[in-house]
């Protein structure tokens, strides 16, 4: 090789390493760009004084532009928010935002700013197409505690899996596991693999260092396509219960060859998306044509994860394709993909405020999470009968006619009242007879009183409540006044302090 040939070979090389690490800073700067800082007021409601509001609280999170000049976030970064305000690194000013979407299911908001001059030298990421390798290394950007400017730390994926999605505590979805450092204010961050969004930032296991979770882009995609028409109608759910078949004599007994597989129908929720086509003790085999093992998973590009992965990738209304095992034949069925009926709210509820009535001192409610979370360690010392309806709810066919299960939160003392102080936390049957399957039924209820006196029942063996009918409206009155109750009455959850 001549000299000149050499130099001109070392000088491609140069170039070429020079070039690598400037290629490297810029699309650095592009995602720090991209990445933003939220600071987010809130106020929750209190689900034990329903008519009052708990404190005014704040959070910092981040947040990741994406096209349209909306900002990718966390649902819980956003939540109950009354003030929203959006920072840029190299900005010192403040700009007020709105969530513009918000699914608390998965965990996600779009937040768009009020000011278009916010946008002004910053960048646009992209979603990416695929779900992160294992051992590969993802990089993390945010704003988390511990100091003003952007913070960006590597993780390698560790792990891929279906788990529960804390912040509503409604679903289980695909979540990806990472080493990376996240902290609070991470939350709602961009995590980055070949210069697009591989997911967001969402959660961390409590007690362990260097374990956190991210969001990856099929749940980010189903939700930006789902709110694509200008709402948010959530992921769907087959409506059933079902059981594992890893025991080789059930499946010989259910006539099912050793080449098949599957899951077994152990209840079929009432009203659900599979109600009018699946039956108690179906196994399904195949969901769209994909094999379901006995253990309820289904091959991934990973490993293999839990079958549930295909109904999440549906929007409400797509059509889902089951393949049955039913009286020892092999069927094909089709369903719509739908919410799951919801009678005993199980996850906590957001931008909603409390449903409730006062009559005569005596607070009905509707049962929820979110009511049996006002208890400290609620799972352990919450009543008992309440913890019973809100597990087994479906499972043990527990008052099907029943929408809601309304209960006596507790008493206001009254003159009125007074030998029912004691009483709370209890499920109401009935009210001067009439069976109570909502809220507003107690109030329908108590217009037609029983000759004089308003009977109420409530399970669990507590005397009959008797109120004088034409006493208590004027106690209602009463107690309202002197316990500066606004209105004896809200049936509206959704007329609260976040409509804009």
């Amino acid at each position: 090789m001549s000299n000149a040939w050499k130099a001109a070979l070392l000088l491609a090389v140069g170039l070429l390493v020079s070039q690598c690490p400037a290629d490297e800073r810029n699309n650095t700067l592009r995602i720090r760009n991209a990445t933003v800082k939220i600071q987010t007021t809130y106020i929750h409601p209190s689900y034990y004084i329903p008519w009052r509001m708990l404190t005014h609280a704040s959070v910092i999170g981040s947040g990741a532009i994406i096209k349209n000049n909306l900002i990718l976030t966390n649902a819980h970064v956003v939540s109950d928010a009354t003030f929203i305000q959006v920072m840029r690194e190299n900005d010192p000013k403040k700009y007020e935002a709105t969530v513009q979407f918000i699914g608390h299911e998965c965990d996600l908001a779009l937040v768009k700013v009020k000011d278009e001059n916010f946008f002004k030298d910053t960048s646009t990421l992209e979603i990416g197409d695929t779900v992160p390798e294992l051992k590969s290394i993802v990089t993390s950007y945010g704003y988390p505690v511990g100091g003003e400017r952007i913070s960006i730390t590597e993780g390698v994926v560790s792990r891929i899996e279906i788990r529960t999605y804390s912040h509503s505590g409604k679903s289980a979805f695909l979540m990806v596991q990472t080493d990376a450092a996240l902290n609070p204010g991470n939350s709602g961050g961009p995590v980055i693999q070949d210069g697009k969004i591989a997911g967001v930032a969402f959660q961390v296991r409590s007690g362990v260092e260097n374990i956190g979770y991210m969001i990856p882009t099929p749940i980010i995609k189903h939700f930006l396509d789902d709110v694509a028409d200008g709402t948010f109608n959530g992921f769907p759910d087959l409506g059933v219960y079902t059981d594992e078949l890893e025991n080789d004599s059930f499946r010989e007994y259910l006539g099912m060859a050793e080449s098949q597989s599957g899951i077994i129908v152990i209840r079929v929720v009432p009203n659900g998306a599979g109600a009018k086509v699946l039956k108690e003790g179906d196994v399904i085999m195949k969901v769209d044509g994909v094999q379901v093992a006995n253990d309820g998973s289904i091959p991934f590009e990973y490993g293999r994860i839990k079958c549930t992965h295909l109904i999440d990738l549906k929007q409400i209304g797509d059509p889902i394709k089951l393949t049955l095992w039913r009286d020892k034949k092999e069927i094909e069925v089709s369903l719509t993909a739908a919410l799951p009926p919801v009678r005993i709210p199980w996850f906590k509820q957001f931008e909603t405020l409390p449903r409730y009535y006062i009559y005569a001192g005596l607070i009905f409610e509707p049962l929820n999470r979110d009511y049996l979370g006002t208890w400290r360690d609620w799972f352990s010392n919450a009543d008992a009968r309440m913890l019973y309806y809100f597990t087994y709810l479906e499972r043990d066919r527990i008052h099907p006619e029943r929408k809601e299960f309304v209960i006596v939160n507790s008493v206001l003392p009254d003159s009125e009242n007074t030998y029912l102080s004691d009483l709370s936390n209890r499920v109401v049957s009935t009210v001067n007879g009439k069976t109570i399957t909502r809220l507003e039924d107690v109030i329908e209820a108590f217009k037609t009183p029983k000759g004089k006196y308003h009977l109420v029942m409530v399970e669990g063996g507590y005397k009959p409540i008797l109120l004088d009918a034409a006493r208590a409206d004027q106690a209602t009155a009463r107690v309202l006044k002197n316990y500066g109750i606004p209105a004896d009455r809200r049936l509206d959850q959704n007329s609260g302090y976040w409509k804009k």
